[in-house]
């Protein structure tokens, strides 16, 4: 089993803290599988087989340049340990709780990483414009005016899912966090809801977690224990549907 390898923590990207803190090269180094943003949230990360795309404001995809940098991500090397189908899926909240009973059978304090092949009936899923004012607005204030929503209908496609249990709260979303791409690789971005018609799962436990704490002046100025808790889950749970 691999580590769960993180840049900075949620609470720092809630905060405003949109500054590299780790090249897309490096990042790679440490797993093949995972989830994030980049600097100056230009778009949402997707890490599959290796490869990390940016869905960018519009939903479509890009190959993301080996010297781009990323203020938050988490990947992780996928262990396939536990692996099933899944049929007929109507919304986030039936497959997450399909997700959920594995993790209650195998261990609530792990974390875990999970892929998803199948075809969606519609995948519902937002991106951000990259922010070009300094001093940065915190995310969620970057979200009441520069994100934007897309649907896509009857889609093959993957979901690179990521699980952190409730005591890591702050540090990443406590729960599952979603990013979804196309087969084809041209449309993508953090899901918010989706239905899908059938697919299989390739889900493991990670050994432990390895944590890159940001070197930059704006990062060790931060305080990062008053965020609150709307505050981190306006960064998974924002859109209308």
């Amino acid at each position: 089993m691999a580590f769960m390898y993180q840049v900075s923590t949620l609470q720092a990207l809630a905060k405003g803290d949109f500054y590299g803190n780790a090249t897309i090269e490096e990042l790679l180094a440490n797993g093949n599988i995972g989830l994030g943003t980049f600097e100056a949230v230009d778009g949402e990360m997707i890490v599959l087989d290796g490869i990390c795309y940016r869905a960018k404001a519009d939903g479509t995809v890009e190959i993301a340049a080996a010297n781009a940098a990323t203020p938050f991500a988490s990947v992780t090397y996928l262990n396939k340990e536990l692996t099933f189908d899944l049929k007929k899926i109507a919304d986030m909240s039936g497959l997450l709780a399909k997700l959920d009973d594995v993790v209650k059978t195998h261990g609530e304090n792990n974390i875990y990483a999970c892929r998803i092949d199948g075809y969606f009936n519609e995948i519902y899923a937002r991106s951000e414009k990259k922010q070009h004012s300094e001093p940065y607005k915190t995310f969620a204030k970057v979200l009441e005016t520069d994100q934007r929503e897309f649907e896509f209908k009857n889609v093959s496609g993957s979901l690179a899912c990521v699980y952190f249990p409730q005591y890591m709260d702050g540090l990443n979303v406590a729960g599952w966090h979603v990013h979804f791409i196309s087969d084809d690789r041209t449309m993508g971005g953090h899901v918010f809801n989706c239905s899908l018609q059938e697919g299989k799962a390739y889900m493991g436990r990670t050994e432990g977690f390895s944590f890159l704490v940001p070197k930059t002046k704006f990062f060790q100025k931060l305080t990062l224990t008053d965020v609150s808790k709307e505050e981190i889950e306006s960064v998974e749970k924002a859109g209308n549907k």
